[in-house]
Formats: C-alpha cells, sequence, structure tokens
C-alpha cells in the first residue's frame, strides 16, 4: 500500500470519526452560560465540528495531491436552493440576521444553510461503506437513548448532575418539548423498524429494544395530541414497509406494531389516560390562522417578496405589517409578538419566497421518485423466491427504506411545526443518509469523480497559494465564530448579573466582539435607564448626573433602532427612553411621539402603539390628538379599558363630560372592569350631577369598596357624598377609613376635626370603626 493511500484512508477515517462525533454532540450539547442555551451551542458546536472536517479535507488535498468528490442526484435542487436563500438573504430586511440568524430565537440563516449541505456532503463523501452507514444510523439512536435518559432523570429524579451541566434544561435537544417529541419519534421509527427485519444480531435487538421502548414512554409521557397524530402516521408508514416485504420481517414485531397504531388511534380519540402523562411547561406559538393569514399578506405583497420571500428571519417584520384586526381579540395572545409561524412550511413560503420553496419541493420529491421506483422493484424481487437480492444481515438497503419512512414523517412535519436547528439538522442528515444507502445497490444516485494534480512548478504554486488562502479563510471563519461565542457568554452574565455596573462592563465586552448587535445596543440602554430610576429614588438625587446617563440610554436605544429600523421592538424600547426623558428634558416628548409613530407604522394594528400616542398627547395637553389615537386605539380592540379609560379623561378635559361618561357606559357592561375604572365612572357623574346621577354614584362608589375595601378615593369621595347630604355620621365613617389608610395625610385629618366640630363640638361621637363610643 502506497503512502497517498495511507494518508487518504487515515483522512478519510478521522473526518468519519469527527461526523461520529456531530452526530453524538448535537442533539445534546447545551451551554447553561448563555442566555438561550439551545441555539448557540448547538450551532456553534456543529459549525465547529464542519469547519474541522473541511480543513481536515484539505489536508487530504495537500498530502495526496487527489481530489476526490462525490456528486449526487441531488446536487441540481440543492443548488438552486443555495442560489434562492442566497437572494432572499441579500434582499432581506436584516441583512445581518439574514445570514447569520439570531441568538435570542432560532431562525433559519444562510450560514446555516451552507452548514447543513456542508454536513451532508461530508456524509456523502465519508461514509463509503455500508459498515459506516450503519455505524452513523447506530450513533444517531445512541444519541436519541442518550437524551432520553437525561430527560427521565431531570423529569422523575432531579439529577443535580444535569442542572450543573444543562441548567433548567428539561430535554437537550430544544427548548420546545413537542420538538422533542418529533425527536423523539424520529428516534422510534429507526428503533422498532429496525426491530422488525429478521436479520438482526441479539445485541442490536436489545439496543434497538431499549430505545424503543424508551422513546414510546417519552412520547405516552408527554401525549401532545400533534405527536400522537405524528406517530400514527409513521405507524401507519412502518407497516405499509413490513407488509411490502412481509418475507423479511418478522410477524410477531409487525403485529405489535399495529398493536401500537390502535392505542395511538384510542389516545388520539380519548385522551392519554392522565396518570401516564407528566407535567411540562406550556407552549406559546402563533396559531395556524394567524400564520397563514401573515403568510399570504407577505407572498402577495410584491413582486420580489412573491419570488424570493421577505428574507431568512424576518416573519417577525412580517408579523408586525400584516398583524390582522382580528388578532386583538385573542384575549392572551393579542398582546404578544411572534417572531415564529405555527409552521416550517409557512416559515419557507413567507422569508423564501416561491423559488425557495419550490427548489426543496422539486428535491424531495426527485428523491422520492427514485426511491418509489426501487421499492417497486424490490417489492416484487421479494415476492420472488429466486431473487438474489434481499435484506440480509450486512446490507443496509431495508434500513434505507426505513430511513425513507423517517424522511417523509420529517417533511410532512414542515407543515404542522416550526422546526428547530436540531430537527433541521436531522432533515439534512437522514437526507444524505438515504442517498449513500441507495447507493450501494443503485448506481444513479451518486457518481464519484477524483482529479489528480499536476506535478509543474507553475500548477504547484497556483494550488499552494489557493490552499493557503481556504486554511486561512476557515481558520479566520473560527476565530471570529469563538469572538461572538465569547460575546454571547458575556452578554448572559450582563443578564443575570445583580449590578448595574458589573453588567455594563459585561454589554461592553460583548459589544466589543460583535459591536453591530442590536440585543447588545438595547440591553445597554435598558441598563442605562435602570441605574437613572435607581439614582432618582435616592434622597438628594443628583439631576445633572441622571441626565447624563438618561441620555446615554437613549443613545443607546436610538443605535439599535439605526441597526434594524424594522424592529417594532427596538422603536418601542427608543420610545419609553424617550418617555423617561421627558421629565428631565420636556424636548424628549416629542421625540417620543415621533419615535412611537415609526412603530405604529410598522404595526398599524397593534392598539398599544396607538393607546401610547394617545398618552403622550395627553401629557401634551394636545386633546384633539390624544382623542383621535385612543378613539384608533378602542377601534382596533373593543375591549381595551386603557384607552377607554384614556378617551374618557381627554374628553372630560374638553368639558366634554357626556361623552366622557358614555365612554364609561360602553365598557362596563362588557366584562369584570377594575374597581379604578368603577371609580373614575362614578365620579364624572357625581361632577355632572344630572338627575340620578349622584345617586348612580354612590351605587358604583359602594361596589368598588365591595371589591377593593382599602382603596382610598372611593371611601373619600363617598364621605363627601354623604356630607353633601348632610348625613354627616356616615361621612364621617368613611373619613376615619380614609385616615386608617393614610395616617400622614393631614388634610384628612384637618377634614375629619372640621366635620367634627361643626357636628358636635364637645366631643366626637364616632370612632374610627363607626360604632358609638
Amino acid at each position: 500500500m502506497s503512502t497517498q493511500t495511507r494518508l487518504a484512508k487515515f483522512f478519510d477515517g478521522f473526518s468519519y470519526i469527527l461526523l461520529l462525533l456531530n452526530i453524538l454532540i448535537v442533539p445534546l450539547f447545551l451551554d447553561k452560560n448563555l442566555s438561550n442555551f439551545y441555539i448557540i451551542p448547538k450551532q456553534y458546536v456543529f459549525g465547529g465540528l464542519i469547519i474541522i472536517n473541511l480543513f481536515v479535507w484539505m489536508l487530504k488535498l495537500i498530502f495526496t495531491k487527489k481530489l476526490q468528490f462525490t456528486f449526487t442526484m441531488l446536487d441540481k435542487p440543492i443548488v438552486a436552493v443555495v442560489i434562492a436563500g442566497l437572494f432572499s438573504a441579500i434582499f432581506s430586511t436584516n441583512i445581518f440576521s439574514a445570514f447569520f440568524g439570531r441568538a435570542e430565537f432560532f431562525s433559519f440563516n444562510f450560514a446555516l444553510l451552507i452548514l447543513f449541505i456542508c454536513f451532508y456532503y461530508c456524509l456523502v463523501n465519508f461514509v463509503t461503506t455500508e459498515k459506516r452507514w450503519r455505524g452513523v444510523l447506530d450513533a444517531v439512536s445512541f444519541a436519541g437513548l442518550l437524551s432520553f435518559i437525561f430527560f427521565i432523570l431531570k423529569i422523575f429524579f432531579k439529577f443535580d448532575f444535569l442542572t450543573n451541566f444543562f441548567g433548567s434544561a428539561v430535554n437537550t435537544v430544544d427548548n420546545v418539548n413537542s420538538l422533542f417529541g418529533v425527536w423523539t419519534i424520529f428516534i422510534l421509527i429507526l428503533s422498532f423498524g429496525q426491530l422488525i427485519k429478521k436479520t438482526i444480531g441479539l445485541a442490536r435487538n436489545i439496543f434497538y429494544f431499549v430505545v424503543g421502548l424508551f422513546s414510546l414512554s417519552i412520547i405516552v409521557m408527554l401525549s401532545f395530541t400533534i405527536l400522537w397524530w405524528i406517530l400514527l402516521v409513521s405507524l401507519a408508514l412502518l407497516l405499509v414497509l413490513g407488509i411490502s416485504f412481509v418475507k423479511e420481517v418478522r410477524l410477531g414485531w409487525l403485529s405489535a406494531l399495529f398493536a401500537m397504531l390502535v392505542f395511538t388511534i384510542i389516545f388520539i380519540i380519548f385522551g392519554t389516560p392522565k396518570f401516564l402523562q407528566i407535567p411540562v411547561p406550556s407552549e406559546v406559538s402563533l396559531g395556524f390562522k394567524p400564520s397563514f393569514s401573515v403568510t399570504s399578506a407577505t407572498l402577495f405583497s410584491g413582486v420580489k417578496n412573491f419570488f424570493i420571500g421577505s428574507g431568512f428571519g424576518s416573519f417577525g417584520v412580517d408579523f408586525s405589517k400584516f398583524r390582522s384586526v382580528e388578532f386583538n381579540a385573542d384575549p392572551v395572545a393579542w398582546s404578544m409578538r411572534f417572531s415564529q409561524p405555527a409552521s416550517t412550511l409557512f416559515s419557507l413560503v413567507s422569508e423564501g419566497g416561491l423559488v425557495l420553496i419550490c427548489s426543496i419541493i422539486f428535491l424531495v420529491l426527485l428523491l422520492l421518485g427514485h426511491i418509489f421506483q426501487m421499492w417497486n422493484k424490490m417489492r416484487v424481487e421479494a415476492l420472488n423466491p429466486s431473487a438474489e437480492i434481499n435484506f440480509t444481515k450486512d446490507n443496509v438497503l431495508f434500513e434505507s427504506f426505513l430511513l425513507t419512512n423517517a424522511f417523509m414523517v420529517l417533511t410532512l412535519g414542515f407543515g404542522v411545526m416550526f422546526y428547530s436547528q436540531v430537527l433541521w439538522w436531522v432533515w439534512w442528515m437522514t437526507l444524505a443518509l438515504i442517498v449513500v444507502g441507495f447507493s450501494f445497490y443503485n448506481r444513479h444516485f451518486i457518481k464519484e469523480k477524483i482529479w489528480t494534480l499536476e506535478e509543474s512548478p507553475q500548477y504547484n504554486l497556483s494550488f499552494s497559494f489557493s490552499l493557503i488562502m481556504i486554511v486561512i479563510g476557515l481558520i479566520m471563519l473560527g476565530v471570529w465564530g469563538a469572538r461572538l461565542y465569547l460575546g454571547e457568554r458575556s452578554f448572559a452574565k450582563a443578564q443575570s448579573s445583580g449590578s448595574y455596573d458589573k453588567a455594563e462592563v459585561y454589554i461592553n465586552d460583548a459589544l466589543s466582539k460583535q459591536p453591530n448587535s442590536d440585543v447588545y445596543h438595547a440591553a445597554l440602554a435598558q441598563i442605562y435607564l435602570n441605574q437613572a430610576v435607581e439614582m432618582s429614588k435616592q434622597s438628594t438625587p443628583d439631576v445633572q448626573a441622571i441626565s447624563a446617563v438618561m441620555a446615554k440610554a437613549v443613545n443607546e436605544a436610538k443605535f439599535a433602532t439605526d441597526i434594524s429600523p424594522q424592529s417594532v421592538v427596538l422603536w418601542d424600547n427608543l420610545a419609553t427612553m424617550y418617555e423617561n426623558a421627558a421629565a428631565l428634558v420636556p424636548e424628549a416628548r416629542d421625540w417620543a411621539i415621533k419615535t412611537l409613530v415609526q412603530a405604529r407604522d410598522l404595526e398599524p394594528t397593534n392598539p398599544v402603539y396607538w393607546w401610547r400616542l394617545g398618552n403622550n398627547f395627553t401629557a401634551t395637553s394636545k386633546w384633539d390628538e390624544a382623542i383621535k389615537n385612543y378613539e384608533k386605539a378602542v377601534e382596533l380592540k373593543k375591549d381595551y379599558f386603557g384607552a377607554y379609560s384614556g378617551l374618557s379623561n381627554a374628553y372630560e378635559q374638553t368639558q366634554k363630560i357626556d361623552k366622557a361618561i358614555e365612554v364609561y357606559e360602553k365598557i362596563i357592561p362588557q366584562t369584570q372592569v377594575s374597581p379604578e375604572v368603577l371609580y373614575n365612572y362614578g365620579r364624572l357623574l357625581y361632577n355632572r350631577d344630572g338627575r340620578g346621577d349622584k345617586a348612580m354614584a354612590e351605587k358604583i362608589w359602594n361596589k368598588v369598596v365591595e371589591l377593593q375595601p382599602n382603596y382610598s378615593n372611593a371611601l373619600y369621595s363617598l364621605g363627601l357624598l354623604y356630607e353633601s347630604r348632610g348625613d354627616m355620621s356616615t361621612a364621617l365613617q368613611f373619613y376615619y377609613k380614609v385616615k386608617d389608610l393614610n395616617p400622614n395625610n393631614k388634610s384628612i385629618i384637618e377634614k375629619i376635626k372640621k366635620l367634627v366640630g361643626a357636628s358636635n363640638p364637645v366631643a366626637p361621637s364616632i370612632s374610627p370603626t363607626g360604632k358609638t363610643n
């Protein structure tokens, strides 16, 4: 064996080991020292291992002087996906997020797409034997088993060891447990699919039985309805596979799968018994109807969006822009802002446009078309006793069909769930394993080419220069990634720090590593704002120092909006800074109004911004503008009590008492209102003093006191009402209650003294409790 051949085998083996490490680590790795310990750690460990793999590939090329590359039948649709993704990222509303993603939530991005494709080709080029192929499959199942064990230890035993490494994470795959359930179903398909095969060794039989038992148990424990439906489809596909090759499977296990199918249907219809379920954190996500509404509005909002979408990671911007008025009717979700749709399909359509989704559909259909031809051929041969090809112990043909089932389930899942990076990682890995698995039996799936480098000095010089540039690029990419990772750790330290000074140091350290992070600048602005609030609480506050800190808060918030001008959250944050600064700098109120107009224009159906604009116009006594904005807020949300109160106050200030009362008459019957709303309604009636108004005010204020016995304003108002009627005894009862709640209030003390002296110059006859002395 020549030296070049030995080196080639060494580098191939090392690359294969790196792939196994990737498969074992990605589903399990977390870093509790980060603010989001699922997204960044997994992306970085995945990307780091891929970069090392590419570096080893370059070393192999240098030492062997041969470039060996395996092409696949899916190369053209993959290139189409890359081109569509590139254009989507370039013309995105936030280019940095489109290329590199976000740290605070998962968004599909171009860098991650390139890493997935590199992962795909690493698997295709280094998993070159059936033994290696099966090793990858076993590694995936083993990683699944470890993730199940960690989950059970955390849920049932509160294992401190896991807390030290994983923090508050419930599972190691994703912060959304339903996505962990999809991962579990994927492992279940692999494990039970292996068990139905006749030619399987004892050790593998035991291993996959344990994995299958764990996976089924966890699905039962989670018992999300969507998981039962996905499991139903998975079991149905497994049964079709088993029945199609009935001579190659164990009928006992096939019957067990059918029994599982029956129980799945029962659990879907009647629900899972409560004693089998475990309490897991509730999950909040955008519904399918609003997701469809936002996606369709984005798609048809222009030629650019129709073909290449609004850009990776921009669904949050689309949500703000196309958020429907009907969304305000939701009692819980109306005040939330969603950066992710209900499913990956909606995300791909709105963010990538028609070109991207068609490229992915073509990729899937091309693969399934070739597999269907093989499946049909193998199905016929399986029924023929003289057929030469069958599912022996050594080949991986059955497992390739099994992975096809899992791939179809994962792809169908695009339409019902929003996938995180681990499930995308599984999707691309499964795609590569299917291509490699079938390539052992069908030459149409892959095509290998080898280029031998020439030995001429000119060629060697240009080749060496090119390799050096590539290696330097990979090293710089790794260093840049490490800086970003360290910046995220500093940001997490700032968030958990109990000292504003330390938090400022950590945030500035994070900004030194990633100066164009809108999140970091917004966080630093919030730190400065909190500092200013604390300084204002001192016995002798330094106004000049507070003004200086508030100026820094405003500057940081402004810088964040300059980086991401389409982010409603950042304009909201900047408006908050201006509103707080208005107490020191009167001009800041106008700045707040202009900033809120920006936020309102980006999210026009959100009544909060119309309400806040009304409040700011109220603060500047611009009552007509305030009324317009309050009326728009009420129009958008019929039960927006804050806007109703503001509108009533604006009418009152413009001497339109009847209209002010009409506003309260609209909201009082709607639902249970706050004591403050009831009190103000009664106050307006009392001040109008029309026929029956004071009697109604009395009734309302008594209701307020019934709801909140220590409501001083209502108690004092009742005292005034009874005093105006000449009922001094009852009035004193309420005044004494106000005095008990406000013992240092000199005005109420004087009021009581005056009233007691007028009614009985000798001594008061009523105690604070209302009883006779």
